[in-house]
């Protein structure tokens, strides 16, 4: 949780200084008025409003009063600013009013420590990222959805908890649901909704692409992962598991619909349209969920602009109980899934996919039961092998019983042998010892213990 809060107000920090930066450019360039300076001036207008909408979301996310409502109003205000105004005072002044509006909330300088007044609001909505998708707003948007008859389509999703939402989804004969979950305990229990599960990390799972016909994507909220938020990165990561003509179900609140990732929504989707949560849903997590179908890469700059604008006035969005039935069909054609193995080992997803493969293990042969006989006598050799391994050791029943116990020894031979030396005159004696292993049994019988060796 700190970590996002860090993250935010660090965010909203870099935002400050290039907006201090950028407005105090303003004047000298006014004051030269030329073609050139006019038009660094625009570039520097519109950088401007994109900065304070950017500033907005992280303020939205921050959960301030009154503040985030202020910058958006201040961002669309600079947008249209007249660049040919001959004062920019008032402009100028704006920027001054709100940085000083703001800098209670930005981190401090020298200590980069976070304002503890953030640090509590923040804490009181605390739930570790997971927020499992309400059953009413999932039964929404699965009357969007169109199955196709008689093919088995494929769903995904890469943060499952529990997997009720996707079996919610998926409640269809010819539907085959699966799910990433990093939590143990949730993946567990998502095993008893969904057909597969990858237990651990879907950043380290293997899964096939473009083999999905559906992504229902509702990422952890409250994560920061190497400096990109997990609503961006599980988006950036997971879209390409969607066949082209999948649909994306892409559960978010409205505060991160930031400028990159509408960029990529409109450069990767045809078809989107964002729809907030329910009144009392709204209310609690300010959730929207954006739908769209999966295209070829192709720039889209309008479309993103349109849902940048829907994140700065959520309440204009259409309510997703308004999502016109059957608009979201799911490709007319089956994919093998021939991928997808979770971050960590999961014994009951094994066992699943050895039955379908009729299990690789060899199987028990009919001969395991009987009594076996060597083909031809065992040598010396091999019946030392044997005993020494353990494999002949114990009761022997045959016409005289006894119990036989073998193991190996350690054998020292000692040789001696002399050497005359012709040119001194002098005999040496040489000992030369070798080791070697020998083989003893030691038969128990009535009579007694008998050694053989």
């Amino acid at each position: 949780m700190m970590e996002q809060i860090r993250y935010a107000c660090g965010r909203l920090g870099e935002l400050a200084q290039d907006i201090r930066w950028r407005a105090g450019q303003l004047p000298a360039l006014r004051e030269a008025g030329g073609t050139a300076e006019l038009r660094q001036i625009a570039q520097q207008i519109q950088k401007l409003a994109s900065a304070l909408h950017e500033a907005a979301l992280l303020l939205e996310e921050l959960d301030l009063p009154r503040v985030p409502a202020y910058t958006a109003q201040l961002s669309a205000a600079v947008s249209g600013f007249h660049i040919q105004t001959p004062d920019y005072s008032k402009l100028l002044k704006a920027f001054s009013d709100w940085l000083a509006y703001i800098k209670p909330v930005l981190p401090d300088a020298g200590t980069k420590t976070v304002s503890t007044s953030v640090i509590g609001r923040q804490m009181n909505s605390v739930r570790l990222g997971y927020y499992p998708t309400d059953p009413a707003h999932v039964a929404y948007i699965r009357r969007a959805l169109v199955f196709p008859e008689g093919k088995t389509v494929n769903l995904l999703d890469p943060c499952c908890g529990e997997g009720k939402a996707l079996h919610q989804l998926g409640d269809v004969g010819n539907a085959v649901t699966y799910g990433a979950e990093l939590d143990d305990s949730r993946a567990e229990a998502a095993q008893e909704q969904l057909d597969h599960v990858a237990m651990g990390s879907y950043y380290f799972s293997r899964i096939s692409r473009s083999a999905f016909h559906l992504l229902f994507l509702n990422p952890p909220y409250l994560q920061v992962y190497g400096g990109a938020r997990s609503e961006k990165r599980f988006l950036g990561e997971g879209y390409d598991h969607l066949m082209l003509g999948g649909v994306l179900a892409y559960i978010i609140p409205y505060y991160r619909l930031t400028e990159d990732v509408c960029r990529f929504l409109a450069a990767h989707f045809d078809s989107l349209m964002a729809y907030r949560f329910c009144e009392e849903e709204f209310r609690k997590f300010r959730q929207i969920a954006v739908l769209g179908v999966r295209k070829p890469r192709a720039e889209n700059p309008r479309m993103a602009r349109l849902l940048e604008l829907a994140s700065l006035s959520p309440d204009k969005l259409p309510t997703l109980d308004q999502i016109p039935p059957g608009s979201y069909p799911l490709p007319d054609a089956e994919k093998a899934v021939p991928l997808f193995q979770g971050a960590r080992f999961n014994v009951r997803e094994l066992a699943d996919q050895m039955r379908r493969m009729g299990s690789m293990l060899p199987q028990k042969s009919t001969l395991d039961g009987r009594e076996k006989r060597p083909l031809l006598p065992l040598t010396i050799g091999q019946i030392g092998l044997v005993g020494g391994s353990g494999l002949i050791n114990g009761l022997i029943e045959c016409g005289a019983p006894h119990v036989l116990k073998g193991r190996v020894v350690k054998a020292v031979r000692r040789r001696t042998g002399e050497q005359y030396d012709e040119t001194d005159g002098t005999t040496t004696t040489e000992i030369v010892e070798t080791t070697s292993n020998k083989m003893v049994f030691n038969v128990l019988t009535p009579q007694g213990v008998k050694l053989l060796a």
